[in-house]
């Protein structure tokens, strides 16, 4: 008798189940999708005052980060001194660590304090030079455009060019009497902002000084754990290559926000210097030296577009101050950026980059609309520190495909030396846990010490009062 067949298509309850499992996840999915898509700004909200909430924190890793090798030139002299006095290797680590992280703080507060002391008069002494003179060259200037004689008036072009500057003061001064007062909320509203938006900063800055020496006492051990998950998440040839890829955008990183810092510090102080000492011939009379200067030097962070910023705000305080000496002052800006693109910025920063000028720009225009202006400065090392990301992959994946040869893609690294590293990291590991565990070890064994030397001293008390009571 022959068997029935049976069919292959048979549904048992494991794949209806399966496939209910599934539907249900696909449901809860999209009602999940569908509410973050309805309470999006909520969200957003939520996000936004995790992140401000978290904003000190950020800050002290931007701190800690920026002065690490000041950190690390005084952790280097505190070993150095220290192990001239005997100190043993395991205390003179540890306080090395810790006087390092102190000397640090101290540092960034005095220099911030020195550029207090030395700017601020500066600065309010050329802005209340500004505001005395202001109002006597815009009078002067509204005197010319209403008497016509900005441009020769006898000529075509000058009457015109007169009118046209005749109609906009009157554009002007319509705007200032009937729109201006509509737009006082709207101001008050942005100046209310501004006065928050600096005291947050003030308080950013404080508690970020404060987080950073914590920062870099621990940096090794926050290290050392950030090594610890990425090893034990992903494949060892996988960790190391992320560990390469990452020093390598690391070591960019830095050396463009650092060398670019240092940069325009120097700028700052040549401009200065310059500016004083051409303000000793008689026929040169530049204003305000040391404001001009801090504009310059700080505008010059900015890459691109800084420089040109630089120049236009201080051009303007020059013209509204002595006219004449517009010319002279931006061809000296001229040369100082010729100075410092051609030979200054290239021997600091060099090619620690690597982004050809569009991408750099890109990187600029990007970070600024999505952080403003800190976007300006971290937008192109940001950039060059995920082109390095995508690049390395990229060439893995070409590499995969053996189609190195065709877009000139160098051999893969030997990782043979990350392997051994791998090793002795595992080993440290090892030992790290070696050391708790007997140093756990060690505490029981004094508990149990100090909790047997208490029932001793208890039960002779017992004792005691048992023979004084007889």
């Amino acid at each position: 008798m022959p068997e029935p067949l049976i069919p292959q298509n048979k549904t048992t309850w494991q794949t209806a189940a399966v496939k209910s499992l599934w539907t249900f996840l696909t449901i809860a999915a999209a009602i999940l999708f569908y509410y973050i898509i309805q309470y999006l700004g909520q969200i957003s909200s939520f996000i936004g005052s995790v992140f401000s909430a978290l904003s000190p924190i950020f800050w002290g890793l931007v701190i800690a980060y920026l002065l690490d090798p000041v950190a690390g030139f005084y952790e280097r002299t505190v070993h150095g001194l220290l192990s001239e006095h005997g100190v043993s290797e395991e205390k003179n680590a540890k306080l090395s660590r810790v006087l390092s992280a102190f000397l640090m703080l101290f540092s960034a507060i005095g220099f911030i304090a020195l550029l207090v002391w030395l700017i601020v008069p500066q600065v309010s002494t050329s802005m209340k030079g500004i505001a005395e003179e202001l109002p006597l060259q815009i009078d002067a200037m509204m005197l010319q455009l209403q008497t016509k004689t900005v441009f020769d008036n006898n000529t075509a072009f000058g009457a015109y060019a007169n009118d046209t500057l005749v109609e906009a003061l009157e554009s002007f001064e319509s705007w200032i009497k009937s729109g201006l007062p509509s737009q006082a909320e709207t101001m008050l509203g942005y100046l209310y902002t501004g006065v928050v938006s600096v005291f947050n900063v003030v308080y950013n800055l404080v508690i970020g000084l404060i987080l950073s020496v914590y920062i870099t006492i621990d940096k090794d051990r926050l290290l050392r754990q950030v090594k610890q998950m990425t090893y034990s998440i992903f494949p060892t040839q996988t960790a190391a290559r992320m560990r390469r890829v990452l020093s390598q955008g690391n070591r960019k990183f830095s050396g463009a926000i650092r060398g670019k810092m240092l940069d325009s510090l120097i700028i700052g102080v040549i401009c200065f210097i310059v500016l004083t000492i051409l303000n000793f011939f008689p026929f040169l009379e530049f204003p305000y030296p040391v404001l001009l200067s801090v504009i310059v030097g700080v505008t010059n962070v900015v890459p691109f577009f800084g420089p040109f910023v630089g120049a236009f705000i201080t051009g303007v305080l020059v013209l509204f101050d002595n006219p004449s000496m517009v010319i002279p002052y931006l061809l000296w800006i001229l040369v100082l950026q010729q100075f410092d693109c051609n030979y200054l910025d290239p021997h600091i920063v060099g090619g620690s980059i690597g982004l050809r000028p569009f991408w750099s720009i890109f990187a600029c225009l990007l970070g600024s609309g999505l952080f403003g202006i800190p976007g300006f400065v971290i937008g192109p090392p940001t950039f060059a520190f995920i082109y390095e990301i995508i690049s390395e992959w990229s060439e893995d994946r070409l590499r995969a495909k053996h189609l190195e040869e065709q877009f000139d893609i160098p051999p893969e690294e030997d990782f043979e030396d990350f392997a051994e590293k791998d090793e002795s990291f595992a080993g440290s590991l090892l030992q790290d846990d070696a050391e708790d565990r007997e140093e756990e070890e060690r505490r029981e064994q004094e508990r149990e010490q100090r909790l047997r030397e208490r029932k001793e001293k208890l039960l002779q008390t017992i004792q005691k009062r048992k023979k004084d009571h007889k």
